[in-house]
Order: structure tokens, then sequence, then C-alpha cells
């Protein structure tokens, strides 16, 4: 027999709880770094393969604009290292969307990536 939400979370006194508007959409674009910090959360490094594809982007961009998300906060690993990030962040713009970059500032002193800090600063993110 299935469990109830009853049976996981019993009725209590404790005022319902409601969610306002969803304002900010966070996404992790990868676990591709260029260091790797033993405190890191979810153990990003330069060996780490895994980095979000375009499609799933387009997908977030559609959620998005449907839903009225206001600022997208990036995070990765590095998330500058994956290869649509420039193409998902000006879409994003594009949209009025607030951008955010959680960057690991050692990413602009990377050989190849010298571009990140001007193309950051030319499409207004917050770092």
């Amino acid at each position: 027999m299935a469990e109830t939400l009853d049976d996981i979370a019993p009725a209590t006194d404790f005022p319902a709880i409601r969610r306002a508007r969803l304002h900010t959409l966070q996404m992790n674009l990868g676990y591709l770094c260029n260091i790797a910090c033993t405190h890191c959360h979810v153990e990003a490094g330069p060996k780490r393969t895994e980095l979000m594809d375009w499609p799933t982007m387009q997908d977030a961009l559609s959620f998005m604009a449907a839903q009225g998300i206001k600022t997208l906060d990036v995070t990765g690993g590095s998330p500058e290292m994956n290869p649509y990030f420039c193409d998902f962040m000006r879409a994003a713009r594009a949209q009025g969307v607030t951008l955010m970059d959680r960057c690991n500032p050692t990413i602009i002193v990377e050989h190849g990536y010298e571009w990140v800090a001007p193309f950051l600063a030319e499409q207004g993110v917050e770092i």
C-alpha cells in the first residue's frame, strides 16, 4: 500500500507553508573547473567532464520566459568553462533577465579565458 502525505508528514498546528512567485533560477552549468578545491561541495575540478548541454539551456530559457524569471544565477565548477556559457548568458539577457555568475576568479587569469572579465562586464553580469 502506498504511503499518503499524512503518513509522511502528519498534520500539525504549524502554519501552512506557501511558495511565493519564483524570481530566481540557479543553474549548475557543469562540474568542470580549472581548480579542484577540497572544500568544493560538488567536487568540481579539471578532470570532470559533466557539462550542461545546449538543449537543456534552451529549455531553461523557455522556462524563464514562461515563468517571468527575473534573475539567472549560474554556478559550477567554473560556469565559464561550459562551451555554451556566452550564448546562454546573452540569450537570458535578451529576455531582460538579471545575470549572476558565481565566478571562480582564478578563471580570468587562465590561458584561453582572457575573454571572461570583459564579457561579464559587457553583459552587466553580477559576480
